[in-house]
């Protein structure tokens, strides 16, 4: 047995005895390689900063192409610069005659090449992760603000006007804020929770669907 075991242990570390020191390097490169590749791309819709070691590599931020990093000591941030779809539902909003409503706004934005920056280092952590989450505090309030000033029986007559209120309320705070551009705002959805008042947009639909009389054509 021990025979056996003797002449089988010199084959099995054969291989290992093999190995030269440039294999090894190989290999941590090629981990390298795949793990922190030394490019990447930035696409039409997006811009990019790249942090060395913690500080901001260019001034301003770099639009669609192809570049260099060092691997493991850069790190690339990449936001979508395009028109982006931003929903915030089910706000709780207190209208001017003490009604409680729920409402859904929509809004589309673009970021202009001057808001990156902010966007990326000084809003929330580092890249464009806590974006979203700062913008829609903005938007409660914008909208708390203009459905104040509106009564809730006449949101369904006045929408539109109540519409171009919001779209101005939002673009000045949210440019103002966070540097974006805003291309259109939408209220997708009221709810209205008190029964007055859920009761008074009942009775405007019943009034617009009666037929007009003939005396009044």
């Amino acid at each position: 047995m021990s025979t056996v075991q003797d002449s089988i242990l010199p084959v099995h570390f054969h291989w290992w005895h093999k190995i030269k020191f440039w294999h090894v390097l190989l290999l941590i490169a090629i981990g390298l390689l795949v793990s922190s590749p030394p490019w990447f791309v930035v696409q039409p819709s997006e811009m990019a900063h790249v942090r060395r070691m913690g500080k901001v590599v260019h001034p301003a931020p770099l639009s669609e192409g192809w570049y260099l990093k060092a691997p493991l000591l850069d790190d690339v941030d990449i936001l979508q610069v395009s028109l982006t779809s931003f929903q915030v539902n089910d706000l709780s909003i207190f209208t001017m005659d003490s009604q409680w409503i729920n409402v859904s706004v929509g809004i589309s934005f673009s970021i202009p090449e001057a808001a990156v920056f902010n966007l990326l280092y000084k809003v929330g952590r580092s890249g464009d992760f806590d974006i979203d989450q700062n913008i829609r505090p903005v938007i409660s309030e914008s909208t708390m603000l203009v459905f104040s000033h509106h009564l809730a029986e006449k949101l369904p007559e006045e929408r539109d006007q109540v519409v171009k209120e919001l779209e101005m309320e939002l673009s000045a705070a949210l440019q103002r804020i966070f540097g974006l551009n805003i291309e259109d705002v939408q209220i997708v959805n009221i709810n209205y929770l008190s029964a007055r008042a859920a009761m008074l947009c009942e009775q405007l639909k019943q009034m617009d669907n009666q037929p007009i009389p003939a005396a009044a054509k």
